[in-house]
C-alpha cells in the first residue's frame, strides 16, 4: 500500500513539475515576443534560446532565425531556418526565408533540402508507394495468371510494374542517403567576438588545435559534414585546452579540415 501511495505521489509531483516548467517556458517565450516587438533584438534572442533548450517548434526556431538574420548573423539564421523546416516541412514561408538567407549569405544551396520528393522526410512516403505498387501488381497479375488469360499480354504491364518498383527502390535509397547525410550535417556559425580570427570566414585547420594553420575557409551558413570512423562514430578530438574538434568536409569533399565545436551547430542536436 505504501509503495502504491509513493508511486501515486511521485507521478503527481512529476505532472506538477512538467506543468510548472511549461508555464515558465511560455512566460519566457512571451517575454521574448515583447522584447522583439520593442526592438530589443539581442535580449529577445537570449530569451528565445532559453526556451529552445527545453522545447522545439517551427514557430520558435523561425522567430530565432528572423532575428539572427536581422542582425546579419547568417550562420545562426540558417541553422534555425533548417531546424524550423525539419519541424514543419510543408511551411512555404520558412522555405522561402531559408532560400533568401542562403542567397544573402552567398552560401550554396543544399539541393537535397529543397527537393520536395527526395529529401530526408520523404522516405516513409516512398515506402508506402512501393508497398502499394508491389501488392497491387502482385495481386492483379496473380488473378489474371490463374484465370488463364493470355500470358503474352503480361509482358508490357509487368515491365511497367518492374520499372515502377525499380524507381521507388531508387527513391528510397536516395531519401535514405539524404537522411544519413542530415544526421552528419553541421552548419558553420559566426566566430565569437573575442576570436583572434577577425575575418568573418571560419577556418578549417590542418590539425585539431588552436595553433594549427588553416587548411581552408568556409562562410557562416555553409553546410559541413563530419567524417565518421569505421565504427560509424563521429571523428572528433579533444585538445589539451579542453576544446572539442570535429573533422569535417564541404560538399563533394571540396574543402576539409578540423573545426571547433563552438564554430558549428548540428542540424539534429
Amino acid at each position: 500500500m505504501k509503495k502504491l501511495i509513493l508511486f501515486f505521489m511521485s507521478f503527481l509531483l512529476l505532472g506538477i513539475q512538467q506543468e510548472v516548467c511549461s508555464k515558465v517556458e511560455d512566460r519566457i517565450f512571451y517575454d521574448a515576443v515583447r522584447a522583439e516587438a520593442s526592438g530589443d533584438l539581442e535580449n529577445a534572442i537570449i530569451l528565445y534560446e532559453k526556451v529552445a533548450k527545453g522545447t522545439h517548434s517551427a514557430n520558435l526556431h523561425g522567430n530565432l532565425a528572423n532575428l539572427y538574420f536581422k542582425l546579419e548573423k547568417f550562420g545562426q539564421a540558417i541553422i534555425n531556418y533548417r531546424q524550423a523546416l525539419l519541424l514543419d516541412p510543408s511551411n512555404r514561408e520558412i522555405r522561402e526565408n531559408l532560400s533568401f538567407a542562403l542567397e544573402v549569405a552567398n552560401v550554396p544551396k543544399n539541393q537535397r533540402v529543397f527537393s520536395n520528393y527526395l529529401n530526408s522526410e520523404s522516405i516513409d512516403f516512398w515506402f508506402i508507394i512501393m508497398a502499394v505498387i508491389f501488392w497491387t501488381g502482385s495481386l492483379t497479375f496473380s488473378y489474371f495468371y490463374f484465370a488463364g488469360c493470355n500470358r503474352q499480354k503480361f509482358f508490357i504491364p509487368v515491365s511497367i510494374w518492374l520499372l515502377l518498383l525499380f524507381f521507388t527502390t531508387w527513391a528510397i535509397y536516395t531519401s535514405s542517403g539524404s537522411q544519413s547525410m542530415l544526421k552528419r550535417e553541421m552548419i558553420a556559425i559566426e566566430p565569437k567576438a573575442n576570436d583572434q580570427n577577425h575575418s568573418k570566414l571560419i577556418q578549417l585547420r590542418r590539425f585539431a588545435g588552436s595553433g594549427s594553420s588553416a587548411n581552408a575557409h568556409v562562410k557562416p551558413g555553409e553546410s559541413l559534414w563530419v567524417y565518421l570512423k569505421n565504427d560509424l562514430s563521429v571523428r572528433s578530438h579533444r585538445s589539451q585546452d579542453g576544446l572539442e574538434w570535429f573533422l569535417v568536409h564541404t560538399s563533394k569533399d571540396r574543402k576539409k579540415g578540423w573545426i571547433r565545436s563552438d564554430e558549428v551547430k548540428k542540424i539534429i542536436p
